[in-house]
């Protein structure tokens, strides 16, 4: 794993990780505070056929920190562009997001829609989409387990005031309602271990005073061969956001998975097997 940071033509810093073999695959995860670990140990799978880079978007690991007005999905979409014009690509051949990284990976297909080949939105939100129905709906189904109760609970905390490791705490603590099976959180290190996550990315990415792009509107500028995956267990990015972008990009693939949450890979073995058999 090759660990590199780099000045952008704009002045700020970025890192990125490489690892593995083939054509190049770019992987942006949520700008809130998460990193690209998780997304590390997820996408083992994927090395033996492609070369994964895994972007720390600006505020995560060592790359720096903007004004806050400037920590939105729509600008940190050009992140994406630093690191192109880093790697001396033409064009990106395969651009992968999973959640708010996904929101990410799709302003950039808007904004840039030559520079990307194909794109992989795995469980993305859709920036500016009504979507209280759906998740309503889906956090009344939860509630019927009794696993999930504790979990809800938490979601529901007030993180104001907490230190960076308290933040971590709460979400552990509710992550299991991100899943069908609450006992899959476990299943990976990274996320049942984090230790501490900047609460100043989750509150200028997720603030009520922040931006919001309405990306439904601009969908049609996305040139990019697509897949969704989106899952019926996904209480915040609910097939409702992946239909709706997939009626929005001509000739683009959705995929959604029965009984599996916002991870689709700890919960359905059948996510790589669809990921490949789409790219090649």
């Amino acid at each position: 794993m090759h660990d590199v940071v780099f000045k952008t033509t704009a002045g700020s810093t970025l890192q990125y990780f490489k690892c593995g073999t083939g054509p190049i695959m770019i992987v942006t995860p949520p700008a809130w505070g998460l990193g690209v670990s998780y997304l590390q140990e997820a996408l083992t799978p994927l090395e033996q056929s492609f070369t994964l880079v895994f972007l720390e978007p600006r505020a995560n690991g060592k790359s720096s920190r903007p004004a806050a007005p400037e920590m939105t999905c729509w600008h940190i979409a050009d992140d994406i562009e630093y690191l192109r014009q880093e790697l001396g690509l033409d064009n990106i051949p395969c651009l992968l997001g999973h959640s708010g990284g996904g929101t990410i990976a799709l302003y950039y297909a808007i904004k840039y829609p030559t520079k990307v080949n194909q794109l992989i939105l795995s469980n993305h939100r859709l920036d500016g989409f009504d979507d209280g129905k759906s998740m309503k709906e889906a956090i009344v189904e939860k509630a019927k387990n009794p696993k999930m109760h504790a979990p809800l609970k938490a979601w529901t905390t007030s993180h104001e005031n907490l230190t960076d490791e308290g933040f971590a705490q709460v979400i552990r603590s509710f992550l299991p309602i991100y899943f069908y099976n609450p006992d899959a959180f476990y299943r990976s290190k990274e996320l049942s271990s984090l230790q501490s996550v900047p609460l100043w990315n989750y509150q200028t990415v997720n603030g009520a005073d922040r931006e919001v792009h309405q990306q439904e509107a601009e969908l049609g500028k996305v040139t990019a061969k697509t897949l969704i995956i989106s899952c019926r267990a996904d209480p915040v990015c609910t097939p409702a956001q992946a239909m709706a972008t997939q009626k929005g990009i001509r000739g683009s693939k959705l995929v959604i998975y029965d009984e599996c949450g916002h991870f689709p890979w700890l919960e359905k073995e059948e996510t790589f097997r669809d990921i490949i058999d789409f790219l090649h």
